[in-house]
């Protein structure tokens, strides 16, 4: 592989490789075709950028050759992940579930290749969730303690504020974990906040398939006030916007957003982007770079023309 494009895959919106980038980077080298997916509960009905995010580092490890996997939590979903909530999540019925995730295909397309030679796999974790029955459950559950659950930030905060934490909100990490055993997969890719959920699976592969899984973790868009941009904050960019919204918006965007957004959110090569964060050193006028990423993002999903 061609040693930019290995730097890029390894570098670019990254937060943390587990158990390290040496692992990783080892596989790769070694040209290793690697199986690796990433998870989205479909809470919402249309997909945005903090999805697009992972979404752009899976589409760069599917150019480079690796089989990637979109995972559809349509089982996950019903129970609600509690990563960085303050209160329980309202469950969803399964048919409201399938009803928000009807757009998820055709939008992520947009950023994954279609191409035969290596297509996308979409997959649904009901198909393996939904035939546990209790025994299995159980079973599953005597691979984590309560103390390691009550590590998670969220959890102590809702406990010291005597606020309630629920058992299905125990287990929910368990079931995201157990996607990775079911599928048998080599690695994941998600949000810096989904850390906990997916090294739970690493955790479970190393013990029921005595197999080591990677993680990798992409950083977070966030405002100025450390707010991820989504849906829960109300200041998400949603995949579904038209040209005119998805442009505004992000015009809308504060300025210290510009340079994490050209790397996080699009495909401009790192040389590029380091020219951008130059310009804005020498006082380019921020409206200008705005503009531009403005563009460049509308037309990633609304083509050229419709983003002019």
């Amino acid at each position: 592989m061609n040693e930019g494009i290995h730097n890029e895959l390894l570098t670019r919106g990254i937060m943390n490789i587990y158990p390290s980038a040496d692992f990783l980077a080892s596989k790769i080298k070694k040209g290793e075709k690697l199986t690796l997916y990433l998870g989205i509960d479909p809470t919402g009905p249309t997909l945005h950028l903090g999805h697009a995010i992972p979404l752009l580092k899976l589409s760069q490890f599917q150019k480079a050759g690796h089989k990637i996997i979109l995972l559809m939590g349509d089982f996950t979903a019903m129970i609600g992940d509690p990563t960085d909530k303050s209160s329980t999540r309202k469950q969803l019925t399964h048919k409201e579930v399938l009803s928000n995730l009807k757009k998820y295909k055709k939008q992520a397309s947009k950023l994954l290749s279609k191409k035969k030679k290596n297509k996308a796999e979409f997959k649904f974790n009901s198909k393996w969730l939904s035939k546990m029955n209790f025994a299995d459950v159980l079973s599953l559950a005597s691979n984590m303690t309560v103390q390691q659950m009550l590590e998670r930030d969220m959890f102590k905060r809702r406990t010291e504020e005597g606020k309630p934490v629920f058992i299905h909100e125990f287990m929910y990490p368990l079931m995201q974990g157990y996607d990775s055993v079911a599928m048998n997969v080599d690695g994941e890719i998600g949000g810096n906040d989904q850390t906990f959920n997916m090294l739970c699976g690493r955790d479970l592969m190393k013990t029921l398939k005595n197999k080591e899984k990677f993680v990798i973790t992409v950083k977070l868009l966030e405002d100025n006030n450390g707010n991820k941009m989504g849906k829960t904050e109300g200041n998400m960019v949603a995949l579904s916007d038209t040209p005119n919204e998805m442009y505004g918006k992000i015009m809308s965007w504060s300025d210290d957003l510009i340079l994490p957004a050209f790397e996080l959110c699009t495909n401009i090569a790192t040389c590029d982007i380091e020219v951008i964060a130059k310009e804005m050193l020498q006082g380019v006028n921020p409206r200008d770079l705005k503009m531009k990423l403005a563009h460049t993002v509308t037309s990633m999903y609304h083509g050229d023309k419709k983003a002019k």
